[in-house]
């Protein structure tokens, strides 16, 4: 019998979650600070002249593949499929993003748009100016220097490329992800593979010609969790669905993931719920054979076998009262970002698209507000339009009850219904959807400002940057500002090394009894913190001594087999 404890975001829910799986026997105690459970995932409905409109004021669409594989498996587990909305690979949604330099938009190239049409945007957008040349010529560079540890995401790829790459491209796509500065951030742990095929091969060209003709070369903890995603009991259908698809969302949004997390986690016997109930310290017991944890108001401390904490790693260092020089995990830090949902009547006030990126390079005077990018939110979700039978590429309604009768995929405009429910999935509950976009704001631009915009402030701000880069004076019908702050951790330069210290010191201190899972250790975003959860309870599962991150730093590498020329690219995925 094993007696455990969570903190309680997506991360916290998914390691309940899979222990209640892997160890039915347990008993699991979660323990939440606020009355709220989910996290940064936050999607609520705000009423409309015409209906509701649903704002997502974090995370807002999940990727199917590479860690995103155990979302897909949440979506069939806990029977969300019903529910999911799946855009198709042709829709604008997976083939348009942009990219803001210096003063206009610019689509990104893809493999579905003509070569010439692709070959003319390389060549004339300023945005590209030194791409192919140094694409080119990469090969030809010498490698680092064996002394080299870690160094900048802007300090690998310029000496790789060049700074015009960085300053104009790849910090655009930074700014997306970890609202990172990318000549703070780490290559080491941000691009592991291309750091390590520098080493190995002598340059990242070379090591990608390698893979295409060898395999892809990945740690063997990576090989096989691959190896055990690829044997899951998929339903053929959703299967079959998700290879059609680049990104997948609910139709009241990512907070459906962590609602019905909780909903199977309430009907569990051997779960307890806490809610507003902080800890206030953790500490190993006298005999060193469990954790004490002390909640904020509570008499007395309660013992547990074993204790995963999804904290973040300064609250962990306060609860477990090692601060300073004796932190139980060195600083490690994060930015805050406000996002700020704007509805306008008006429809297609955006290109049709996924949204865009402002790199760092844009002059200040195109983005005085320090925006990190914009989303275009009605891209991936069906509109009333797509519910119009006419559109449909089967309408009579006998084909439609044989479809789904025989398990069939069905295709609407840019959609594909799962198992073709008698209402497809909408996120905007209205008779005409306008135009519904996210602005995001802040991130490392922010790092210095003693002050963060207010409500007012931030909504001006938004404002502002669609106005001058989209051309939007309208004013939105319903908007909500989100302060997030400390949000996204910050892999800066020596990242790797920090995370193995705090494995050193959780392990020396607390024996195996406590876990660490979470966004600060092997990727910010929600499907890293799902592998994160699956990672740590499977180690507690197979009776292994360690503490969420004794992965870090492994040199136990295997080379997966080639994806041959003709083989669908959709199985990529399965391999990769």
């Amino acid at each position: 019998m094993h007696d455990m404890q969570w903190q309680c975001g997506i991360t916290g829910l998914a390691s309940a979650y899979y222990l209640a799986k892997e160890l039915p026997r347990a008993k699991i105690t979660i323990y939440e600070a606020s009355d709220r459970i989910g996290g940064w995932l936050s999607s609520k409905r705000v009423p409309v002249k015409d209906g509701t409109i649903l704002f997502e004021a974090g995370p807002r669409t999940l990727r199917p593949s590479a860690n995103g594989v155990l979302a897909a498996r949440l979506v069939q587990e806990l029977d969300l499929a019903k529910d999911t909305i799946f855009p198709q690979r042709t829709s604008p949604a997976a083939r348009n993003r942009y990219v803001y330099y210096p003063d206009h938009l610019v689509r990104m190239p893809h493999p579905a748009f003509g070569i010439a049409e692709n070959v003319w945007s390389l060549w004339t957008e300023p945005i590209f100016q030194t791409a192919i040349w140094s694409g080119l010529t990469e090969i030809t560079k010498d490698a680092r220097s064996d002394k080299v540890e870690d160094e900048s995401v802007g300090d690998f790829f310029s000496r790789r490329f060049s700074k015009t790459v960085v300053d104009r491209i790849l910090s655009a796509v930074l700014h997306g992800i970890y609202a990172g500065d990318a000549w703070q951030l780490s290559a080491k742990s941000l691009f592991p593979g291309l750091w390590r095929d520098e080493a190995t091969a002598g340059s990242v060209l070379a090591g990608v010609l390698k893979a295409r003709a060898d395999g892809l070369e990945v740690t063997k903890r990576e090989a096989d969790y691959l190896q055990e995603m690829k044997s899951y009991a998929w339903d053929p259908l959703l299967k079959a669905t998700l290879k059609d698809t680049t990104v997948f969302t609910f139709k009241d949004g990512l907070g459906m993931l962590s609602d019905r997390l909780v909903r199977h986690l309430y009907d569990q016997s051997n779960v307890e719920f806490r809610t507003s109930t902080p800890v206030d310290h953790i500490a190993l017991s006298e005999d060193r054979s469990s954790v004490s944890i002390k909640a904020k108001d509570a008499e007395q401390a309660e013992d547990f076998t074993h204790v995963i904490s999804a904290l973040s790693p300064s609250h962990l260092n306060f609860v477990t009262k090692q601060a300073g020089p004796e932190a139980l995990v060195p600083h490690i830090p994060s930015v805050t970002v406000m996002t700020v949902n704007l509805y306008f009547r008006t429809p297609d006030l955006n290109p049709p698209g996924f949204g865009y990126v402002i790199p760092q390079a844009t002059p200040f005077e195109n983005n005085p507000e320090r925006a990190l990018g914009v989303v275009f939110d009605t891209a991936y979700s069906p509109g009333p339009q797509d519910l119009d039978l006419s559109n449909w590429q089967i309408t009579d309604a006998d084909q439609l009850k044989q479809a789904r009768d025989q398990g069939q995929l069905i295709n609407v405009n840019d959609f594909a219904w799962y198992n073709m429910p008698d209402r497809p999935n909408m996120q905007d509950d209205v008779k005409e959807r306008g135009t519904k976009l996210t602005v995001m704001l802040g991130g490392h631009w922010w790092n210095d400002w003693p002050v963060f915009p207010d409500e007012q402030e931030g909504l001006a701000l938004a404002r502002s940057v669609v106005e001058r880069h989209l051309g939007i004076k309208e004013e939105p019908e319903a908007w909500s500002v989100n302060m997030q702050k400390d949000c996204i951790p910050q892999y800066t330069v020596g990242h790797e090394q920090r995370l193995k210290t705090a494995h050193n010191n959780i392990s020396r201190e607390y024996k195996g009894r406590l876990r660490v899972a979470g966004s600060w250790m092997s990727g910010v975003g929600v499907n890293d913190c799902l592998r994160s959860a699956y990672d740590v309870v499977r180690g507690l599962r197979d009776g292994k001594d360690g503490t969420g991150l004794e992965h870090i730093g492994t040199n136990e590498y295997v080379r997966l087999k080639p994806v041959r020329p003709g083989r669908k690219v959709e199985d990529k995925a399965e391999t990769e």
